[in-house]
C-alpha cells in the first residue's frame, strides 16, 4: 500500500468533556487506496477546503500547485493546473498554471481561488481560469482587479452578501472583495497583536478565515491565536491575547496555540488546525481541547501538519500538508 495519497478514516468516541475516550483507525483498502492515488497523482497537499453543496469538495493542493475536487464518492480528480508544475497562466483549466494555491471559496458562479505565491486571486469556472484580483507580483494596494495588490493571500471566507473576506498573510491584514472586484482593507494594519476597532486592530501573518452568523473568525497565525470580528471589533477568544506560542489545553484564553492555519466553526464548536503542535483543537463552552494528534493514534506520525478543514455529513475532514493525507474523522 502507498503511503502518500492515503486517506484514513478515524472513529473517535468523545466523552461529555469533549476528550478523547478511543480511538480506531481502518485504513482504506489497497484498491481503494490505488484508485485515488492514480487520479490525485499520488499526493494531496490540502491547505483549503470548499464544499459544493452536493457532497462533493474542492480542494486546493499548494504543495503540488492544483485545484481539485473530492466526488460525493470519494474519488479525486484535477480539476486546474498540472500537478507539480508551478507557473502564472490563465486560459484552459488543464494549461493554466498556479504557484502554491491556498485556499478556495465559492465566487461569481465560480470558485476563487487564492493564489498565494502569485499574490493573485484566480477564479475557476466554464472550465477556464481567469485572474480576478492581483498582478502576479508582491503589494499592498486596495483597487479594483488586476490593480489590487497582495502578498500572499491565503485563506478566504463567504460573507453575508457574497462578498469574499481574503487574509493577506504577507501584509498582516484581512481584506474585502466584493463581487464586481473591488478590493478594500477590512482590519488591521501593519505588523502586531492587539485587539480593538477595525483600524486599531494588529496582525501577525493572518491565515485561516470563517465566517459564521455575522462573525468574521480568524487564525491568527504568527500571533498563536484566533480572532472573532464582530460589530467593527477584534477580540481574541483563544489562545494569548499578547501572541505567546505554546501548547497547553484549557480555558479559551489560557490555552496555548503554535501557528494555527484554518478553523472551520459550528453551532457547537470552533474547531482548529494548530498546525504548529501537529494536532487538531477544539474550542467548545469556553475552553480548549485536543481533538487529535499523532500520540492519539499511537503512532507518532498522523497528524503532522493538518491544515484544510472542513465539515460535512457529520465528520471533520483535515488535509495534512506534511503526510500528503486527508484525514476523515467522525465527530
Amino acid at each position: 500500500m502507498k503511503k502518500q495519497g492515503l486517506i484514513f478514516i478515524l472513529t473517535l468516541a468523545l466523552t461529555c468533556a469533549g476528550n478523547l475516550s478511543t480511538l480506531s483507525v481502518q485504513a482504506a483498502t489497497d484498491t481503494q487506496t490505488e484508485a485515488a492515488a492514480d487520479q490525485a497523482s499520488e499526493a494531496f497537499a490540502v491547505s483549503g477546503i470548499a464544499k459544493d453543496g452536493k457532497g462533493g469538495m474542492y480542494l486546493a493542493d499548494r504543495v503540488h500547485h492544483v485545484l481539485r475536487i473530492r466526488t460525493k464518492n470519494g474519488t479525486y480528480q484535477v480539476l486546474a493546473g498540472k500537478a507539480d508544475k508551478s507557473g502564472y497562466k490563465n486560459g484552459s483549466a488543464a494549461s493554466a498554471r498556479f504557484n502554491a494555491p491556498w485556499d478556495v471559496v465559492a465566487y461569481q458562479g465560480g470558485w476563487l481561488i487564492s493564489d498565494s505565491e502569485n499574490h493573485a486571486l484566480r477564479l475557476y469556472k466554464n472550465g477556464k481560469i481567469t485572474t480576478i484580483a492581483g498582478t502576479g507580483k508582491a503589494g499592498y494596494k486596495d483597487a479594483t482587479g488586476k490593480k489590487a495588490k497582495f502578498n500572499r493571500p491565503t485563506g478566504m471566507a463567504e460573507g453575508k452578501n457574497g462578498e469574499i473576506y481574503l487574509a493577506d498573510t504577507g501584509n498582516h491584514v484581512i481584506r474585502r472583495i466584493d463581487q464586481n472586484g473591488r478590493v478594500t482593507t477590512y482590519a488591521g494594519g501593519k505588523a502586531g497583536c492587539a485587539d480593538g476597532t477595525l483600524k486599531k486592530a494588529r496582525f501577525l501573518e493572518p491565515t485561516g478565515l470563517y465566517y459564521y452568523q455575522g462573525a468574521l473568525y480568524v487564525a491568527d497565525s504568527g500571533n498563536h491565536r484566533i480572532c472573532m470580528i464582530k460589530n467593527g471589533k477584534v477580540t481574541t477568544v483563544a489562545g494569548s491575547a499578547k501572541g505567546i506560542e505554546g501548547s497547553q489545553d484549557g480555558s479559551a484564553l489560557k490555552a496555548r496555540l503554535s501557528n494555527p492555519q484554518d478553523i472551520f466553526v459550528t453551532k457547537h464548536a470552533v474547531y482548529i488546525s494548530d498546525t504548529g503542535n501537529g494536532c487538531v483543537r477544539k474550542l467548545s463552552k469556553g475552553k480548549v481541547t485536543t481533538l487529535i494528534d499523532a500520540f492519539s493514534m499511537n503512532d507518532g506520525r498522523t497528524p503532522a501538519e493538518p491544515c484544510g478543514l472542513t465539515v460535512q455529513g457529520g465528520k471533520l475532514y483535515v488535509g495534512d500538508i506534511f503526510t500528503e493525507e486527508l484525514l476523515e474523522l467522525e465527530l
